[in-house]
């Protein structure tokens, strides 16, 4: 009976060289992947809740809410103004929230409305005169006097960092928007 070679394995050395292979490509496409995305999309959630927040404290209390989204902090600042005159007096309370992870309001590539790239657009954006302190104002009843559009976007300024939340005059409606491929893309469909 002929001697029969038994079937020969990985050696160690062929194994280990396997697992370097491997190593290296899981290595290139974890240096690919961004976090930046997911940093700008929590700080859309961010800017939702301050809005739910604020339309609730103007119904609740039957007063005024003017949210300020301040490009020179990069913060929401949240006035309840009593007086219902648009300025913050020692009478008003005023709450602010900044934005997380470096976010910044920003001017994006293209608008979702088409019109001028500023980091706020719509008919419902109030300027003080100052054009990074731009803001909306909720009434008592919880509507805007019109519809808003608002960008931020990563430090690294990219493309595909950007988001948006527009936002619905008459419900105070939000809604999630993402930049990608040269267009925006509704996020909360």
């Amino acid at each position: 009976m002929p001697h029969q070679r038994r079937p020969r394995g990985f050696t160690f050395i062929e194994l280990l060289m396997v697992f370097a292979l491997i190593g290296l490509i899981a290595g290139f496409a974890v240096t690919r992947f961004s976090y930046w995305g997911y940093r700008m999309d929590a700080n859309i959630r961010l800017m939702q809740n301050a809005i739910i927040g604020a339309q609730q404290t103007a119904i609740t209390k039957n007063v005024a809410v003017q949210v300020m989204f301040d490009a020179n902090e990069h913060r929401l600042r949240i006035l309840q103004d009593y007086n219902n005159n648009g300025v913050m007096d020692v009478t008003d309370t005023v709450r602010y929230r900044p934005l997380a992870d470096g976010a910044q309001f920003q001017a994006p590539p293209s608008t979702i409305d088409g019109v001028a790239s500023v980091y706020m657009t719509g008919p419902g954006v109030i300027s003080a005169g100052n054009p990074l302190q731009l803001s909306i104002r909720i009434a008592p009843n919880g509507s805007l006097s019109g519809d808003a559009v608002i960008y931020v976007g990563s430090p690294r300024r990219r493309d595909e960092d950007f988001r948006a939340m527009s936002i619905v005059g008459a419900t105070t409606r939000t809604g999630f928007w993402s930049f990608g491929g040269g267009a925006w893309r509704r996020r909360d469909n």
